[in-house]
């Protein structure tokens, strides 16, 4: 009988620990937000105030992002060395999905930033 109930103790021992592993795991991902979108606005008709006004909001939003791949990062590394080989996918999709989307962003910024010097020359 005491065999038994002590099977049963550590079963239920890595249960718990299994539950708290996965919840820790849920947790830690659910903190990684991708920040939103943001608007550049056309190049040709756009002023040079709505221009610097979106550099810096282009800043920002690549700040954000910088932070949003540190916290993939920490939420890869919690995971420990019982990472598995698809968590390790997941999170290189989502690494090169955010530097692919900074990178699409700076060169749609940059274009629209051409569009204006070329409409306003004196610029």
């Amino acid at each position: 009988m005491t065999h038994r109930i002590s099977i049963f103790r550590r079963a239920m021992h890595m249960l718990i620990l299994s539950s708290a592993s996965l919840f820790m795991a849920a947790t830690a991902q659910a903190n990684c937000n991708f920040p939103a979108n943001i608007e550049i606005p056309d190049g040709s008709s756009a002023t040079e105030a709505e221009l610097v006004a979106t550099q810096s909001t282009v800043k920002q939003y690549m700040a954000a992002v910088e932070t949003y791949l540190a916290c993939l990062e920490a939420e890869t590394k919690a995971l420990g060395p019982d990472i598995t080989e698809d968590q390790i996918r997941v999170h290189d999709m989502k690494h090169n999905a955010a530097v692919d989307e900074m990178e699409k962003l700076a060169s749609a910024f940059n274009a629209e930033i051409r569009a204006f010097n070329k409409k306003n020359p004196s610029n």
